[in-house]
């Protein structure tokens, strides 16, 4: 994709043609394969009609799936990063890396590395190696998982997720987290059919979760 330069854009509509401009493509194309009405489209994008959060909505969805990410907010107020800067970091990351280095054949001290170069660039992150098969299919014995720590009332936003999860009485768990109906938490394995011999924990008084963002595995798997 060929980035050309930006100019300033005030509104809405001279947003939505400067990503038009960045794809390079037509109304016409956005119709017939994402069904975008042509004319609702020359619409918000000349300005005769004000775009609604519900048409940012749509925008974003048929723009993402073209490879530009871009945001409600941006396209609606202009806050945010632009699509110029974000298609210029997709580009970037594209492209495979020139460096070689001493240990590359060696992925166990690849994914150590990974593993540190994780923690140095979150606040508050852990890491932990996978030691057993509750995870799996997705979450192999000997990978790594890493999150930022949430503790108190925010261990609410590791709910329904994987998590690592510190427990009060000092253990340490790679578990799914869920609620209970009595509003305590459980704690339960993605593979029940290995020989775990508690699939589920029930009840457990948990210090603070990890929810995971962040996952490396062996390049054997």
């Amino acid at each position: 994709m060929v980035i050309e330069s930006n100019k300033q854009i005030f509104t809405s509509g001279e947003r939505l043609k400067f990503v038009r401009s960045l794809l390079r493509i037509s109304r016409s194309y956005l119709q017939e394969k994402y069904g975008l009405p042509e004319a609702t489209l020359k619409s918000w994008e000349n300005g005769t009609t004000k775009i609604t959060l519900a048409g940012a909505t749509r925008c974003v969805e048929v723009y993402r799936k073209e490879g530009l990410i871009i945001n409600e907010d941006w396209i609606i107020e202009g806050i945010g990063l632009d699509p110029k800067k974000i298609a210029v970091v997709s580009n970037y990351f594209s492209f495979p890396s020139k460096q070689m280095f001493a240990e590359e054949d060696d992925d166990e001290i690849s994914m150590i590395k990974d593993a540190n170069a994780f923690k140095q660039n979150h606040s508050n992150a852990v890491v932990m190696i996978v030691s057993n098969e509750d995870m799996r299919p997705f979450y192999w014995p000997g990978s790594y998982v890493g999150g930022r720590l949430y503790s108190g009332i925010d261990i609410v936003k590791g709910l329904n997720k994987d998590c690592i999860i510190y427990l009060k009485n000092g253990e340490r768990f790679f578990r799914r987290l869920i609620r209970n109906k009595i509003s305590k938490y459980n704690l339960t394995c993605l593979n029940p059919n290995e020989n775990s011999p508690e699939p589920v924990l029930y009840n457990v008084e948990i210090e603070s979760v990890a929810p995971v963002i962040w996952h490396r595995w062996k390049n054997s798997y």
